[in-house]
């Protein structure tokens, strides 16, 4: 038989609310008990059915009266309240009209609710019975909620109460971190599913509460703890193996449900001036560190390992966040914002202090960043684009408003408002680097945050210069000539201008032609006036750290008198690797000039280099003699220290290569050092017959003599892999 129902009819009796009665339906189907429904008997009958019939007892017309549905309506119904362990009345929809409550009234009402309650609230079982519980609950806790906001969109009165158990049953997840054997069984049962579900929910908050709990969950030293502490619910205790596979099991499952696009769509719609939202902020930061972590730790690539599943290939977390996600635009954009934009997003809201500064989230931010841009599958060009032109952050809860207003471009601009258009679908990183770096000019950092925050973004961008098409849009910006700015000043910024510069003038052979028109342009803007005083090892022209670095002096005074002795080791220890951070930066940048200049190249920059040479009576053939012997003592004590080592025989127990494992030793030691010295000591003696008559008498007066530098030159060409790099120090060992 059909028959018709109104939409809040189907909502009332999905939730198990009574129906309105009159135009009610005279047959709802239903398999099983579902609990008493006004005006209906349940029963079976050969014209409908098992389900709910309507009691015709009310009336014998088969449809109760008007005056019965208005009697049934006004009466309470019972309801047990867990909370207190009593039973009270509930008024029903029509006889509980309650005046308007203001926004702040409501948020009180649900926070002094959330209090009373959380204190009773049911502790999740740690066991694969519970969780399989506690995910059906958490669905069906979800589907009420999203009912209740159909229904009553304009008053959140009656889905509050219900989003705040939604809210505590997400949060009981967290306790599971403290067994990672039930990993596989919150994936098998769908919590991953639900939760991946909920970060698109319309509360914010919501997705903050999600946020915490998979920070928990995702957390390192659940896997590399040697064992359990003994608390796994009676289950023998995981090894390492196991445990990587459990939690591999898991980030799979976040990743290819789409977690890493959603986690970067919420970091748009918070509001850091409000203190929740500043905490989701930051746990979203911390949930990609920890996944970074677990894959740099070889955690991700061992499940793959074990399950010996040949034909699924490892994808990484940084290609999934460059391919699938606008993260690292975000990251960019944060890094850009000034720490006062944060309380002018929102004019509605008002001003706050936070727990979390903004200055603190954009120096996570920039840590983030700085992983990221370091990791293989970027500076090897397998995922990412270059940084000049990243596509704008793009976030599932933008409005699209803006848009729709924008006025109709006339004929005669239409191609500059399609130029800005283009603009505006992209952000330029190398700018907003350099920026910040401008802003350290001519001044030091005045706290120690600050200092914190230049220093990654100079790893940030030394970290993308590794790739060439970067290096380009890097000269092209001027960012050399700011580099040398910075060098000039002395000031803190000038240690960090000398590794961007390292990045920028050295690179492969495959990618030459960039890193040559960088060498050619730090020439043409005086770089050789400040790079070789720094070569010559003259204090006066060494950049400073600033006071509130390691190194600085402000850090070492601070403390208590028995802690200031300590303090001061620290620094002067801070200071002595600053000085050798400056120096193998120096002689790095030395060796790239020259590597990739040759007679050929722009701006007679090959002549103006030996010239600085022969220049002084050949004081800096010299200096590169001290250099090389310098470091060729270093490179022999780390390797006969490691062989005198108990690591030598660890690695010999254990088949490792010992020879290998101490030629890495060397290098490490000084042995790079003292390769690219060779390598622009033999330039100047090729380039110049009076450079190589006083190398050779200068070796003598030292008790060496050339053979040292060709042994050098030798080694250091069995390192290399064919290409010009390695033809050239061939042809360094031939002609000296």
């Amino acid at each position: 038989m059909a028959y018709k129902t109104s939409v809040v009819d189907v909502l009332d009796r999905v939730i198990g609310l009574p129906t309105s009665g009159g135009g009610g339906a005279a047959f709802i189907p239903s398999d099983k008990f579902q609990g008493a429904k006004v005006d209906y008997v349940f029963r079976t009958s050969k014209e409908y059915g098992t389900g709910y019939h309507l009691d015709t007892a009310t009336n014998n017309n088969g449809t109760a009266s008007n005056t019965d549905n208005e009697n049934h309506r006004d009466k309470k119904r019972a309801r047990f309240d867990p909370t207190n362990n009593t039973t009270h009345t509930i008024p029903s929809r029509q006889s509980s009209k309650k005046k308007q409550q203001t926004g702040d009234e409501l948020l009180a009402e649900a926070e002094q609710a959330q209090s009373q309650s959380s204190h009773t609230s049911k502790l999740l079982e740690l066991t694969t019975r519970g969780i399989n519980n506690a995910s059906s609950t958490l669905q069906k806790t979800y589907q009420r909620n999203q009912l209740l906001r159909v229904q009553y969109i304009d008053d959140p009165t009656k889905f509050m109460m219900n989003e705040l158990s939604l809210n505590d049953e997400i949060v009981s997840f967290k306790n599971v971190a403290v067994n990672i054997s039930l990993y596989t069984t919150l994936v098998s049962s769908g919590v991953i599913d639900t939760l991946l579900s909920l970060m698109n929910h319309e509360n914010s908050d919501i997705c903050i509460s999600i946020l915490n709990v998979l920070v928990e969950l995702f957390d390192i030293d659940l896997v590399l703890k040697e064992n359990d502490d003994g608390d796994n619910g009676g289950e023998e205790s995981l090894s390492l193996a196991e445990r990587s596979k459990n939690m591999s099991m898991l980030v799979k499952s976040f990743v290819n449900g789409g977690g890493l696009d959603l986690l970067s769509s919420n970091l748009g719609r918070f509001d850091e001036s409000i203190e929740e939202d500043a905490k989701g902020v930051e746990d979203g930061l911390s949930l990609v560190e920890s996944l970074l972590d677990l894959e740099r730790n070889g955690i991700l690539q061992q499940q793959r390992q074990s399950d010996g599943d040949m034909e699924e290939e490892y994808v990484s977390i940084v290609k999934c966040i460059c391919t699938q996600t606008t993260f690292i635009s975000w990251l960019f954009q944060r890094i850009d914002k000034s720490d006062d934009d944060t309380s002018s997003d929102n004019e509605t809201t008002t001003t706050a202090t936070t727990t979390i500064s903004p200055a603190v989230l954009k120096l996570h931010a920039s840590e983030v960043l700085s992983t990221i841009l370091q990791h293989e599958d970027y500076t090897m060009n397998k995922c990412g684009c270059k940084l000049s032109a990243l596509p704008r952050y793009t976030s599932a809860f933008d409005d699209d408003d803006d848009e729709d207003k924008k006025p109709a471009s006339k004929d005669n601009n239409k191609e500059e408002e399609k130029k800005e258009e283009d603009n505006n679908k992209t952000i330029d990183g190398i700018e907003i680097l350099l920026l910040a770096i401008a802003a350290y000019r001519k001044s030091d950092p005045q706290i120690e945050v600050e200092c914190e925050l230049l220093e990654n973004v100079f790893d940030i961008l030394a970290a993308s210069l590794l790739r060439d098409d970067n290096v380009i849009d890097f000269v092209n910006a001027e960012g050399i000539e700011l580099m040398l700015r910075c060098i000039r000043q002395k000031v803190h910024s000038g240690g960090g201008a000398l590794k961007v510069l390292n990045f920028a003038l050295s690179g492969s052979s495959t990618s030459s032609d960039a890193y040559r028109t960088a060498c050619e342009t730090f020439v043409h803007a005086g770089g050789l006036k400040l790079l070789f005083p720094l070569y010559m090892g003259r204090k006066s022209t060494i950049p400073c750290p600033a006071a509130c670095s390691e190194g600085g002096s402000s850090l070492a005074k601070k403390g208590s008198a028995n802690n200031a002795s300590k303090r001061a080791k620290r620094a002067a220890h801070a200071r002595k690797k600053w000085l050798n951070e400056v120096e193998q930066n120096t002689i790095n940048i030395m060796y790239a000039l020259t590597r990739h200049i040759d007679t050929n190249s722009k701006y007679d920059a090959h002549s103006r280099i030996l010239v600085k040479f022969v220049e002084e009576d050949c004081e800096k053939c010299d200096r590169t003699i001290e250099l090389c012997l310098k470091y060729d003592e270093k490179a022999r004590i780390a390797e006969y220290q490691y062989f005198r080592s108990d690591e030598a025989e660890d690695a010999e127990s254990l088949g490792i290569d010992v020879d290998l494992a101490a030629l890495a030793a060397k290098l490490r030691g000084g042995g790079d050092i003292f390769h690219r010295s060779c390598a622009i000591l033999s330039f100047a003696c090729v380039g110049s017959k009076r450079c190589r008559g006083h190398v050779l008498d200068q070796l003598k007066l030292q008790g060496s003599g050339m053979s040292v530098i060709k042994a050098g030159l030798t080694e250091f060409s069995s390192l290399l892999s064919d290409g010009d790099q390695k033809l050239q120090i061939e042809q360094y060992t031939n002609e000296i």
